[in-house]
Formats: C-alpha cells, structure tokens, sequence
C-alpha cells in the first residue's frame, strides 16, 4: 500500500475516467472566431455530481488558482481561459431551476510532474470541466481500463530539474507497473542537445554530458500482451536565472492556511528544509518531494533573493501579476502578506481568494472514504480499520504509525459510522482495482502459507507421536514383572561379570 505521497503518485493516471467526451462548444478555426468560441472549443464537460477532494488534490501537488465571483458555467470556464495554468474549472450549481446559473466558480491547476494530481469524490450539484488536449493525454488509458489483461503503467518523475554538473542524472523507471509483469523496458531522446551520454539497464537510464537547457526523453514500457505505454521525461537543465527562482527564493507558507508538508531549499544552510504550505500561490521554490529539491538545487550558493521593484513598462507577461496602475509584479508575490504593487493592489482581493479556497476545503467530507488504506513509511504494526466502498463494509489492515490517508478508523463502528452509504458509485476511477488485484495475490499466497504451516505441523506432530510411542513402549518393556527365563539369564551375566572382576583387575584386564 505504501505512502500516500509516494504512493502519490502511485494511481492518479486513472483519475481522470470520469471525464466524457461531450464537447463544451465547437471548435472555430476561422478568422474572426471570437475568444469565448475559442476558449469553449478547448475543454471537455465531466460526469455531473463529482466534486474535487481538495487537501488530496494540494497534498499532491495541485494547485488552487482562484474563485471569480462569476454567474454562469461558460463565463467560469471563459476564466480558466484567461489563466494559463487552469486546466480545472469546478462549478458549483445553484439549487433553483436555472440549469446555467452557479453559486461558485474554482479554477485549480490539476497538473504537476506532468501528471494529473487531482482526486474527486462523489458530490451532487457539481459539474467540471478540464482542458480538452489533457483529457485527451489519458483517454487511450480510460478506454483500455475494463480489460481482464490491464495495459502496463509506465511511471517515473516527469519532470526532473537539475542544476549543470559533472555528475549523471539517473531517470528510474523502476515504479512502471502491469498486472501480469513487464518485459521490455524502452528509453528515447525525443529533443535536447544530442551529445548527452545515455547509459541504458532497462529500467534505468544514467544521463551524463548535460548542458543547459532542456530535453524531453520517451520512456515505452511493455508487458506480457505486447501492450505498451508511453510517458515523456522533461529534464531542464537549470541556467543562472531559474536557479534564482527555483532555488534562492525566499519559502513562502501563503496566506491560505491549509497545511500541507513542502519543501524549499535553503541557501544559507545549501539543504533542503521541510515547511508548511497554506495551499495556494506557491513560488517556485516549493516541491512536493525532498528528493526534487535535493536534485534541482544540490550545492547551488547565493543569498535569498531580495524583493524586485515593479516593472511600469506595460508589458506584463503570462507569469506576471498586473498591478491596477498598470506595473507588474513576479505573479508568485501575489497575496504573501506583503505589498509588491506601488498602489498594493496585489493584497487586495486576497480576503476573497482565501475564503474560496477554504470553501472547497470543506465542500466533500466524505472524501476520504474512497481512499486505498495506506500503511504510511513508519514500521509500527497498528491494528486499523479501513472502508471499502467495493463491498461497502469496513476491513482490517496495519497501519505503519505516521502519515497515510483519513481512511484509517480505530473502531469498526467509527468506520461504518463515517462512511456509510458511500459506495463505488462514488469513485471515478479505478485505483480500487489494482488494491483488490493485489490483495486476491497476497489472499492466495498467505492461503499456500497456511497450508504449508499446516503440513509442517502435522508432519512435526507424527514425528513426535512416534517418539512417544516408541518411548512409551520401551518403558513397559522395563516394567515388566521378572519370568523364570528372565531369572536365570540374569543370574548367568551376574556371575559372569563377578568372576571377571574376581579374574582381572585394573591392569590386567584386556582392552
């Protein structure tokens, strides 16, 4: 089961099965298409009645972007247009009879590593909507996930940054998964300057030879069916000015107030120091995993990175926050508790943002429920009870002592009592398949054991019945009463013996 971070990563390619193939509008190539009718044509419409599971989602990596104060699902969507991270626009219906009026609009950020992070829950009055080339990436993995021969996972960090150096880059594969086993392991360099060393031990590829700038290798898994997957393997190479953001920049907790573990690289200290992120605009100094702050920032030197003057000059970039009088500021100094902006615009609607976040938060209660019970990293064995929503009862399982998920009860009753009601109709996706799956091999093979222990004990208990027996018999033996035969043999061997001791004595007796 494993940690849930780790673990993280381990499921969330499937989240996304959900998703249908209803188009929100039709796509308009012509000139003159407006930016709405090219807006709507990019995103998909979900299955209705589902709702983010929030402190999953940010535990992952996802990130919460804002909550417009909007009417309707387009112009929630048009909103996710605007912002060039939002691939998720999550509404919230009214309960009247409009069927296109909302009480809320969120947009999240649902990518990170290049992968899908969000988790989603059963919740009525909800519809999302996602970017269509980001459905697409994964819709070949929902159609092939009702066959009994799963297709294979290919699975390793998507995207690796490094700082330049002599030391190779190792990209491990080792996670890729099948049900039935993988058979061929493939690396390809699809872009990036073509004199990098590519060392290659199937499911390991050593990179060496690595300048600035970035490539993008293809990691092919096959299994047993000849069934195949394929993901793409970003590794940047860090230059000076990335170095500063990703590394010299000053941790910042947020002024969401969520709590989520994080990691930033502390100069002053050159290692990587664990801090607690509010939940919302991040900096880039923020990873989910130490081993990535670790591998982007190793012996990187410089002070923190001082506070940048506004830029007047009009042109305010994709990455930029537009101040009212029309300066810009690094986006990432967006509502951090300190004014950036000349006229402080910057910290001026963050009251509404974070009352946004907070209300997805504690939109889905019941979360959890869905989750795969993890054990957590700890070794401690912690009888627990975990819900199942397969069989809609609670079960056992051993929990490690730290970390994992909120499935994970003290008491039957507690368990049932949390999540009764909550069945597999609530899931969209299929992370229970695999537990299931893995948990009929671990059935089978502690079954194999109980009987061997079984064979063994029988075989164990005849050895010693004989042994009983055979001692058993042997004593009776000695307990019989004396027989005229018996009389006479005995007087024989007691003369015999009386009449050498009488013949022989400690030094004549032969040897």
């Amino acid at each position: 089961m494993g940690r849930s971070r780790s673990r993280l990563q381990a499921g969330l390619l499937v989240t996304w099965v959900f998703l249908a193939g209803l188009v929100l509008g039709q796509e308009q190539n012509g000139e003159g298409a407006s930016f709405g009718e090219t807006c709507l044509a990019q995103f998909t419409a979900g299955f209705p009645e589902f709702v983010l599971d929030t402190n999953a989602s940010v535990e992952n990596g996802a990130t919460f972007l804002a909550s417009p104060p909007v009417k309707s699902n387009r112009d929630c969507v048009l909103a996710c247009c605007k912002n060039p991270d939002c691939n998720l626009a999550l509404v919230e219906q009214s309960p009247g009879e409009d069927p296109d009026g909302i009480q809320s609009c969120f947009l999240l950020d649902c990518l990170y590593d290049q992968a899908l992070v969000c988790r989603f829950a059963k919740k009525d009055g909800f519809l999302n909507y996602v970017r269509r080339e980001v459905y697409n990436a994964y819709a070949t993995m929902r159609n092939l996930g009702d066959r009994d021969d799963l297709p294979p996972k290919a699975k390793a960090w998507m995207d690796v940054k490094v700082q330049p150096k002599d030391e190779p880059v190792i990209l491990n594969g080792s996670e890729s998964t099948d049900d039935n086993g993988i058979v061929n392991y493939e690396w390809t360099l699809l872009s990036g300057d073509s004199s990098v060393v590519m060392e290659k031990e199937n499911d390991i590829m050593k990179l060496s030879n690595l300048n600035e700038g970035i490539y993008i290798f293809q990691f092919t898994v096959t299994d047993t069916a000849d069934q195949q997957h394929s993901i793409n393997i970003t590794v940047t190479v860090l230059n000076s000015e990335h170095t500063v953001d990703h590394c010299l920049a000053p941790f910042k907790v947020g002024r969401c107030r969520g709590s989520f573990h994080r990691w930033y690289y502390n100069p002053e200290i050159e290692q990587c120091q664990e801090f607690i992120f509010g939940g919302c605009n991040p900096n880039k100094n923020n990873y989910v995993r130490k081993e990535e702050c670790d591998l982007a920032c190793k012996n990187v030197q410089g002070a923190v990175e001082k506070r940048q003057e506004p830029t007047c000059n009009g042109n305010c970039l994709p990455l930029h926050f537009k101040c009212e009088d029309g300066c810009c500021i690094d986006k990432a100094l967006e509502c951090d508790e300190t004014p950036d902006c000349q006229d402080g615009s910057d910290e001026k609607s963050c009251d509404s943002y974070i009352q946004g976040f907070h209300k997805l938060q504690n939109i889905n209660d019941k979360a959890y429920c869905v989750d795969i019970p993890d054990t957590g990293p700890c070794e401690e064995s912690i009888p627990r009870w975990y819900y199942n929503p397969l069989t809609e009862k609670c079960g056992r399982f051993t929990y490690g002592g730290c970390e994992g998920n909120k499935n994970n009860f003290e008491q039957e009753e507690t368990c049932m009592k949390s999540c009764r009601g909550i069945t597999k109709q609530h899931m969209i996706d299929q992370r229970w398949r695999g537990y299931e799956y893995q948990q009929a091999s671990l059935s089978a093979f502690e079954v194999a054991i109980a009987v061997l222990l079984c064979v063994c004990i029988m075989i164990v208990l005849v050895v010693l019945g004989y042994f009983f027996l055979k001692k058993r018999k042997t004593y009776r033996r000695r307990r019989q009463p004396p027989t005229a035969a018996n009389s006479t043999l005995s007087s024989v061997l007691s003369t015999a013996e009386d009449t050498e001791h009488l013949v022989y004595n400690s030094t004549t007796k032969p040897i």
